[in-house]
């Protein structure tokens, strides 16, 4: 079964996106983080086949087009790096060996220096060193000396067999006769080389030097510039929205995070004894069921949507939750799609909700943005009513901040005459490892480059047989490994515990009203809200500390599956 999907705008946000300081954050990564930006290309960008995922609390097309602009950056220094060493191939291979050479001295020089640099850092923060990993690293870098050593070594063999053969050549005197000629020779040689490694070393340290001045573009207060209209980024300009979020795989939450804590049960539908009073053994269950049911999923979704959104509205400082948005959407795996639109009609909607047996689920979901887009928590709540009960379920995701790296614009060593200097040291220690894989990075750029040219049309049928759901969200692949503090954890948690109890009590009012025997569900919701989590998506343990003896409190949100 496929459901037809229409185009909608992005759904509306109390916050506002151009403050975004996740956006600033993610657009300052595709510099800093070559493995955060690639990826982000790959899964997202280059994947036009599939719907991308939605974006909470940040604008998407800005962070790709930064990192189209860094990719393409690096692609000009990688073909410079492949011509002019296919040119020295040509010219004098002598001196190729003379780079390669000296090239692999810098590289383990540099590993050296890195190794002892970091070593006494963990002394000096007091950290615990690792003693395996260290001796690991430093037997490595130990073989890596020795064939820097013999290729060093073999390079001047080379080079003074190289220059003999030349002068024995000549047709004037004996070169025996004459030692400093031979070592003349060597040393122009080796003056060629190095030259030809000064500018394979400036095309990097250019290329950081640019990055650094893009980064200063994305200091706090700054608007983020919108790239060119372009195809691509008009579909995924109108994919991000919408009320639908159309998923690969097992993440039906994808771009919201991983799960932090996920509770359902079914509640029997009953008759609440007359007067109040309970009397077991003494009425037959059967005969308390009721004939009809009293009310509809969507008459309990309705009750939710008001009650949650009255959060929303101004009401005064103890009523107003900053930042929530109270929205309906649908779940639907990317094999089910019939187009990649992530809006669906709300006829259907409805339908979803009254009949939740097919492959697309309905959840109300309830979304807290904050620390300026850096946090966001969003609340799912499903509800059904099937076989004469009630099945209620609660499903919370948190993203925690964007990587702890890519927040050095908002530093005060993060930009300035410093910060430029960093960049070009940088870019010159790593010059070896640039050189080496430039080849393949090409290769790589051309594959990307293939795959994305497979533009699916909106608004044609999708052939089935492909999952079209989004893998995983650029949110995500950004987010640092946990939460940066005790506050934001215990703001997650704060934001989780509210919405949960107005749930839980919007639903108890709302059952107590239709004649609905409540005993059994407040037992249950009592238990859920008293017990402690475990998030199951990283397999860290996520104590929520709101029973008195768990006075350890939380542990910090983990970052999603997706991130690298």
């Amino acid at each position: 079964m496929t459901i037809p999907l229409q185009s909608a705008p992005p759904s509306r946000t109390h916050f506002d996106l151009n403050d975004s300081a996740a956006t600033r954050h993610l657009c300052a990564g595709a510099y800093l983080d070559d493995v955060f930006r690639d990826d982000t290309l790959r899964h997202v960008y280059y994947q036009p086949r599939r719907i991308v995922a939605p974006s909470y609390g940040f604008q998407l097309v800005p962070v790709l087009w930064h990192c189209l602009r860094a990719r393409r950056a690096d692609i000009i220094r990688d073909i410079a790096i492949v011509a002019l060493f296919l040119v020295a191939l040509t010219v004098s291979k002598s001196a190729v060996v003379v780079v390669v050479s000296l090239l692999l001295v810098q590289h383990f020089g540099v590993a050296v220096w890195r190794l002892g640099r970091d070593t006494i850092r963990a002394i000096r923060a007091g950290d615990d060193l690792g003693i395996r990993r260290f001796l690991a690293r430093g037997m490595q870098l130990l073989f890596g000396m020795a064939i820097a050593s013999v290729a060093f070594f073999f390079m001047l063999s080379i080079l003074a067999g190289i220059a003999v053969n030349s002068l024995e050549s000549s047709p004037f005197e004996d070169p025996l006769a004459d030692p400093s000629a031979v070592v003349a020779q060597a040393l122009l040689l080796f003056v060629a080389g190095l030259m030809l490694a000064l500018v394979a070393i400036a095309l990097p340290a250019i290329v950081g030097l640019w990055r650094q001045r893009q980064i200063e573009r994305l200091v706090p207060g700054t608007r983020q510039q919108f790239p060119p209209r372009t195809q691509r980024f008009v579909e995924i300009q109108s994919q991000q929205g919408g009320n639908t979020v159309v998923y690969a795989g097992y993440r039906p939450f994808v771009g919201a995070g991983e799960p932090i804590d996920t509770s359902g049960f079914a509640q029997r539908l009953v008759r609440a004894p007359a007067n109040g009073l309970a009397v077991f053994g003494l009425a037959n269950e059967g005969d308390r069921e009721f004939a009809e049911i009293p009310f509809t999923t969507e008459d309990l979704v309705n009750h939710l949507r008001g009650h949650l959104g009255a959060l929303t509205r101004e009401q005064g400082a103890g009523w107003l939750l900053p930042g929530l948005v109270v929205e309906d959407r649908v779940f639907l795996s990317g094999t089910e799609v019939s187009h990649l639109s992530p809006y669906t009609d709300p006829a259907t909607v409805a339908e979803i909700i009254r009949n939740p047996t097919g492959p697309a689920r309905h959840y109300l979901a309830g979304q807290v943005i904050s620390w300026r887009g850096e946090l966001v928590t969003t609340v799912h709540v499903h509800a059904s009513v099937q076989g004469r009960s009630l099945y209620l379920e609660i499903t919370t995701t948190a993203l925690p901040p964007c990587d702890e790296t890519y927040r050095i614009v908002d530093q005060v060593n993060g930009t300035g005459p410093i910060a430029y200097l960093r960049a070009l040291v940088r870019g010159i220690a790593d010059t070896p490892r640039t050189v080496a894989a430039a080849p393949f990075r090409l290769v790589r750029a051309l594959i990307d480059q293939i795959a994305t040219s497979a533009t699916v049309v909106a608004g044609t049928a999708l052939p089935p047989g492909f999952d079209y759901g989004a893998r995983v969200s650029v949110r995500e692949l950004g987010a640092a490994t946990f939460t940066r503090n005790h506050t934001q954890t215990e703001d997650i948690l704060k934001q989780k515990r509210i919405i949960e109890r107005r749930v839980f009590a919007a639903v108890l009012d709302f059952l107590d009203a239709h004649g609905v025997d409540t005993t059994e569900y407040r037992q249950r919701a009592a238990n859920i809200l008293n017990a402690g989590a475990v998030n199951v998506g990283s397999g860290t343990m996520f104590v929520d500390s709101a029973v008195g003896q768990q006075n350890q409190g939380p542990g910090p949100v983990p970052a999603p599956a997706g991130r690298h």
